[in-house]
């Protein structure tokens, strides 16, 4: 917590604390205490801090007793309660006195002065203090001799009007005519920042003014309504209505301040958040080491000149969260310069966050890796932030919202949906992999033609040349070896496929055992019978596990057996190899004497294997030609599968869109399925590189066809239209088939604003047309923006951002990294951080608007120093009408 002040109490942003505007103590004659003299002041504080109350206004009847205050105020900040001086002043007005709560700021009671008795002084001229030091004492002074008289102390004060209904009270006292006259007077309307306990609403009677009453006799002025507990002991402190402000310090300035906003900052109950929010991020290491910013779940702005590094703790907090920057995003190289600098090697920025449900997340990521989610310390992995823990956040980089290049509205549209479509878009992939499989055996299915031509020339070569052993009556003599050559290569193939078989019943009961033998330690505690009737199914499957296990077994046992048989077969061959070489040394004789020619026994050998494998693999084509249709039928399934995936996918971008644009009159997303035709013909072109096809070539065959899937369907009467460069495109659409099905043909988006195409508009009209339409939508929790005005207008920031910031605010939390003084100062932003860049490190001092440091900040900031600001009003004042 920062103390700007040795008075102010400021909070970590702008929050709703309690306010109690008319408190009286034991200093006041009505005040009744009966406990310890010595106890009074912690009892007192001690009863402010159980009713809730972070704010206070002392107002005793026509006193003001400065040492009590002193004390009450010392032992409250204790308690983080901040107390003000104040009394309750009975005006000479109206029949009876109006009871006036003036409060006061410190500039009354500092440097060991004491206005506040000066001024009742004067106001109570000619009596002494048991005169007028109670509830029925009267000034000297009229209600606006009073303001005036106030005024001549040059020092701050403003006025709240007591029990405004009841007797003693504004409303009560002065008819409509005088409260005319009074709402006209400048001063009354400047000090006057609220009125107490007000009761009674829009009446329409006569003979009783209501506030519907007031409001006309006020017409367009009409302060805030709070409330104070008017205890007459310490029990009844917090007693009756609340009032809550909206408070960034716990100061009179402050206070102040929110009173002149009351329908932002003032409310009978504190408004809740309704969405997820960043709560805090903290950097360990880099420029930033060992900081913690806080955030309020409503407006952040961060402010600093150029190379202040308040777009890098934007970009930090994109980063923790994972957030893209989309395709068309503008200086990435510059922005992951910006993250690698803040955070340094090694370095990790950590981001406290509350889900919609009030649980505290932590989001740790550490640069060059991927983030952590922690619950109270604790590693959950798998869970999603984006889904889980903060609901859509969108982010903008500068310049993101005015650039409108190609493929700028597919991005827009991937920010506003994207993160809905996670489980759709992991369907697809896994279909991807489907289709890939499928194509690819289709594919080797289908390049049949040119294998068995080469197998069967290699089978009629290996017969023509095994003729010749045959005339000569080799076979013969060679057939016993030749046998058990084929009947080891039989055996071989038996033990294989008794070992892969064992191997994979392995792999499949590692795979499931245990999550099947863990599977019922759920315990019921509403439906216990129903889920033992479930698990005694369940055991049926663990039983077939434990057949599974003695298949598995006894499969084993099968394989090590023909293994140990295949070896024994290989002794026995082994232990006639010298009777073959011997038959192969007399053959190779005889031969050479009979036929003059040196034939080597050992070729027949090598003959007879090639043929039997030609044999085989023919017969293997000669299947596989059978299997061919099936393939390709399946191959057709699988990619409707996709297609319906790929339809899905844009029905529920579609969704998102009707939705967001219910939102908005003026700015539209159309959308279109697979309707880039531009980009599918510049995809197969670039697939297609080296083959001297043209364009045009592409741009005849896709024109009818919607994707790569239904030119495959149509292939033979599309290649009819190619003529002479039919075989080129077969050839390299069947070796790019894989990689042109699971091609997803661009859906085409179209934003229109105002009945016109956005690309049609100036670069301001985009910006501000794309911004309101981000904001308005409702479906992000937390928007990030680096610089929002860029090309905006300031009329436009005010009248159209800004109005739309104070309503979405209670829903949606904004962080923006700005130069523009309108979002701080009239946005009224609950948090604004103020950057500072020197010796490579950054400085940050954060709070809300209504802090005199932050209010330095911006004026120095933004507005080029007080100097400046001061001679800007004194321009403005001039100008005025």
């Amino acid at each position: 917590m920062v103390f700007c002040d040795i008075n102010n109490l400021q909070l970590d942003h702008a929050k709703w604390i309690r306010a109690d505007f008319h408190l009286h103590t034991r200093a006041d004659k009505e005040f009744k205490y009966s406990g310890e003299e010595n106890s009074f002041v912690a009892a007192y504080v001690d009863a402010l801090e159980q009713a809730g109350i972070r704010l206070g206004v002392i107002t005793n009847h026509n006193k003001f007793d400065f040492n009590e205050f002193k004390a009450l105020r010392k032992a409250a900040r204790k308690k983080n309660i901040a107390l003000l001086p104040g009394v309750e002043l009975s005006v000479n007005d109206g029949a009876n006195g109006i009871h006036t709560l003036v409060v006061f700021s410190d500039e009354w009671i500092t440097g060991g002065h004491d206005y506040i008795n000066q001024f009742l002084n004067v106001a109570f001229q000619g009596k002494v203090p048991a005169q007028y030091e109670q509830e029925n004492g009267r000034s000297s002074l009229s209600l606006i001799e009073t303001i005036k008289k106030l005024e001549s102390y040059d020092k701050d004060f403003f006025l709240v009007f007591a029990h405004v209904e009841d007797p003693s009270g504004l409303w009560k006292e002065l008819d409509g005519g005088r409260i005319q006259e009074l709402g006209a007077n400048e001063s009354f309307r400047k000090y006057t920042l609220g009125f107490q306990k007000v009761k009674t609403y829009n009446k329409q009677e006569a003979g009783i003014v209501d506030q519907y009453k007031v409001k006309q006799w006020l017409k367009d002025w009409y302060p805030a309504e709070v409330q104070g507990s008017d205890p007459k002991k310490i029990e009844e402190i917090g007693r009756g209505k609340h009032s809550y402000i909206k408070l960034g310090e716990l100061s009179f300035p402050a206070l102040k301040f929110a009173l002149s906003l009351p329908h932002s900052r003032v409310a009978a109950e504190p408004e809740k958040h309704q969405g997820s929010y960043i709560t805090s991020v903290k950097f360990e290491g880099g420029i930033l080491s060992g900081k913690e910013i806080s955030f309020s779940p409503e407006l952040n702005t961060l402010i600093g000149i150029r190379g202040s590094g308040k777009s890098s703790i934007l970009e930090a907090i994109r980063y923790a969260l994972n957030i893209p920057w989309g395709d068309k995003a503008q200086d990435t190289k510059y922005k992951e310069g910006l993250i690698k600098h803040l955070l340094g090697s090694g370095g990790k920025v950590t981001l406290t966050a509350k889900d919609i449900y009030g649980q505290d997340f932590q989001i740790s990521r550490i640069l060059g890796e991927s983030p952590n989610v922690y619950v109270q310390g604790k590693l959950q992995p798998g869970i999603s932030i984006k889904e889980t823990i903060i609901r859509q956040p969108i982010y903008f980089g500068q310049k993101d919202l005015s650039s409108t290049g190609e493929g700028f509205e597919a991005d827009l549209v991937e920010k506003l949906t994207g993160e809905k479509l996670f489980s759709i878009r992991a369907a697809i992939q896994e279909q991807i992999a489907v289709v890939e499989s499928a194509a690819k055996r289709w594919v080797d299915y289908s390049n049949t033609a040119e294998q068995k031509q080469e197998y069967k020339q290699q089978l009629l070569d290996a017969n023509f040349r095994l003729e010749r052993f045959e005339q000569l009556g080799v076979a013969e003599k060679l057939q016993k070896r030749l046998s058990f050559q084929q009947d080891a290569n039989a055996l071989a193939a038996l033990q294989e496929k008794a070992e892969n078989f064992a191997i994979s019943l392995t792999s499949v009961l590692a795979e499931h055992e245990d999550s099947l033998r863990n599977a019922k330690s759920h315990v019921s505690k509403e439906n216990a019978e129903f889920f033992n009737e479930c698990f005694q199914l369940f055991d049926k499957l663990i039983n077939k596990l434990d057949a599974l296990k003695t298949i598995e077994s006894e499969a084993h046992s099968v394989s090590a057996s023909l293994k140990t048989k295949q070896e024994s077969f290989g002794q026995l061959r082994n232990s006639l190899q010298e009777e073959f070489a011997q038959i192969e040394r007399q053959l190779a004789t005889e031969l050479k004497e009979n036929d003059g020619v040196t034939i080597q026994a050992s070729d027949f050998l090598t003959l007879q294997q090639k043929k039997s494998m030609a044999e085989q693999m023919l017969a293997v084509l000669e299947k596989q030609d059978s299997q061919k249709d099936t393939l390709y039928n399946s191959l057709l399934v699988e990619l409707d599968k996709l297609n319906q995936l790929w339809l899905q996918e844009f029905q529920a971008i579609k969704q998102e869109l009707d939705k967001v644009n219910q939102g908005s009159n003026s700015l539209q997303i159309e959308a279109s399925f697979k309707a880039n035709k531009e980009a599918a013909v510049q995809f197969i072109q670039q697939l297609f590189r080296g083959s001297n096809l043209r364009e045009s070539t592409f741009i005849k065959l896709l024109e009818e066809k919607q994707d790569f899937a239904e030119l495959l369907r149509d292939l033979p009467q599309a290649l009819e239209q190619l003529a002479g460069s039919k075989e080129v495109f077969t050839r390299y659409f069947m070796e790019n088939l894989s990689t042109l099905l699971v091609w997803q043909v661009p859906n085409v988006f179209s934003i229109k604003y105002r009945g016109k195409e956005l690309s049609q508009h100036s670069l301001g009209q985009r910006a501000s047309a794309l911004l309101l339409y981000v904001l308005s939508q409702n479906q992000h929790d937390v928007v990030l923006i680096d610089q929002p005005e860029d090309d905006l207008d300031n009329q436009t920031i005010y009248e159209d951002v800004i109005k739309l910031l104070h309503e979405m605010k209670i829903n949606t939390q904004f962080i923006f990294a700005t130069h523009n003084a309108n979002f701080p100062v009239l946005g009224d932003a609950e948090q604004v951080i103020a950057c500072t860049y020197e010796n490579d490190h950054i400085s940050v001092n954060y709070g809300s608007v209504d802090a005199a440091l932050i209010q330095n900040a911006i004026i120095n900031i933004m507005e080029g120093g007080q100097e400046a600001f001061n001679r800007r009003k004194e321009v403005y004042r001039l100008w005025k009408p």
